[in-house]
């Protein structure tokens, strides 16, 4: 007899449909973890890299600032810095070089106001974020704009480079001005 399914039949087919679609969540299942093991091996493989800024910085600023009672957007290590004056800024370097053999992790370029010169301290005005760049690779003439803090005091600016590592953020390097200036 044809095109008659007994209750035998019915039960036999639907236990290999259910085995199929059993086995189809195993590949799929399997697939996703081998896409999430090769995405987590790829960022856990972002070491702690040599990375450098080389040549001339420079910095210009806005002459008017306006109160944020919620701060503005930032991007690199800070989303935001908080409920500030802020005015515009550029900033930039000539170079940003990675002279290690291992890719680095995301960067953070920031601006900074220092007491003194060449502080080990001081107050971010300003950050940005940056790709990770590839071993014994450079990136040039790197300049960043938006609002940071107005402080309206005098201190010594200062560019720093940030990197994210499996540890967290970690400095890298700095490039300090050598004149006090409004910020």
């Amino acid at each position: 007899m044809q095109g008659v399914v007994t209750g035998a039949s019915l039960e036999r087919h639907l236990s290999n449909q259910r085995h199929t679609t059993m086995k189809k969540m195993i590949h799929q299942f399997t697939a996703a973890a081998a896409i999430l093991s090769a995405t987590v091996g790829f960022i856990s493989e972002a070491k702690a890299s040599k990375l450098s800024l080389d040549g001339a910085g420079h910095y210009l600023l806005g002459n008017t600032s306006r109160y944020y009672g919620r701060g503005t957007a930032q991007s690199g290590r800070y989303v935001n810095l908080g409920q500030d004056y802020y005015h515009k800024i550029t900033y930039g370097i000539d170079h940003i070089t990675n002279s290690s053999f291992t890719t680095s992790g995301t960067m953070s370029f920031e601006f900074w106001a220092l007491p003194y010169y060449s502080a080990n301290s001081g107050i971010v005005l300003m950050t940005r974020g940056l790709d990770s760049l590839r071993g014994g690779q450079s990136v040039t003439n790197i300049s960043r704009n938006g609002l940071g803090v107005s402080l309206n005091a005098r201190r010594f600016p200062e560019i720093n480079l940030w990197e994210l590592t499996q540890s967290g953020w970690n400095f890298r390097d700095s490039l300090s001005f050598t004149q006090k200036n409004l910020l």
